[in-house]
This record gives structure tokens, C-alpha cells and sequence, in this order.
């Protein structure tokens, strides 16, 4: 069964993460790859927000934990790319546009600790 559940949360995942960047990459028509950014973003605040909540729930562990593995390791495994950020910020690099590419890691970087940190502060209150 948990392979069931990373086998289904990583395909709707992957599905999720397709679907926004490029409704995202159809909006923004710039060098700085935002979709990418935009996804790894949301999915830090999610990873930490159901981290969080996991780590604080009542559920029992049976359910917790299949849960856990359909929406952490499936679904946001599926869903951030931080393997096609690595890529564009190599590709930007590549193509000169050192500024962006430097922009690019900073910016990852740094959203993705502060949203995973806010997401497990929100989860931490609401639970309050």
C-alpha cells in the first residue's frame, strides 16, 4: 500500500506542477524562470505546513503515515523541481545572463526556507 500512495500523489503531483508552470510560463514571458520558482515555493510552504501537521496530529499512525507518504513524498515529490531549477540556472549561466542565474538560486533559496518555515508556523497555530 505506501508504495500505492507515493505512486498516486507523485502522479498528481507531477500533474499539478505541469498544469502551473505552464499556465504560470504563459503569463510571465521573461528570462527568470518564475514557474519553476512559483512551484518550489508553494511546494516548501506545503512540505511545511503537512510536515508540521503530521508531526502534530491525533490521527492514528496507520492513517498518518499512508497520508504522509501520498502527500509529502508523493504529491510535493511530484510537484517541486528542483531538478529543473538546477537546470535553468545552468542554462542561464550558459547563456550569459549571469545576474538571473545568480537571481535564480537566491531567490529559490531563500523563499524555499522561509515558506517551508511559515508553513510549519501556520500549521502550529491552527492547531493551537
Amino acid at each position: 500500500m505506501p508504495y500505492i500512495a507515493v505512486l498516486i500523489g507523485g502522479g498528481m503531483g507531477a500533474a499539478a506542477r505541469y498544469g502551473s508552470s505552464r499556465l504560470i510560463t504563459t503569463l510571465w514571458v521573461r528570462p527568470f524562470p518564475l514557474g519553476t520558482f512559483c512551484v518550489n515555493a508553494l511546494g516548501s510552504f506545503m512540505i511545511g505546513f503537512l510536515f508540521q501537521t503530521f508531526e502534530s496530529s491525533r490521527v492514528p499512525g496507520v492513517i498518518r503515515g499512508e497520508l504522509r507518504l501520498l502527500l509529502i513524498t508523493g504529491f510535493l515529490g511530484g510537484y517541486t523541481t528542483f531538478s529543473s531549477y538546477a537546470l535553468e540556472t545552468i542554462r542561464l549561466f550558459s547563456a550569459g545572463q549571469v545576474k538571473q542565474g545568480l537571481l535564480n538560486i537566491v531567490v529559490n533559496n531563500l523563499a524555499a526556507l522561509v515558506l517551508a518555515g511559515l508553513g510549519m508556523g501556520l500549521s502550529k497555530a491552527m492547531i493551537r
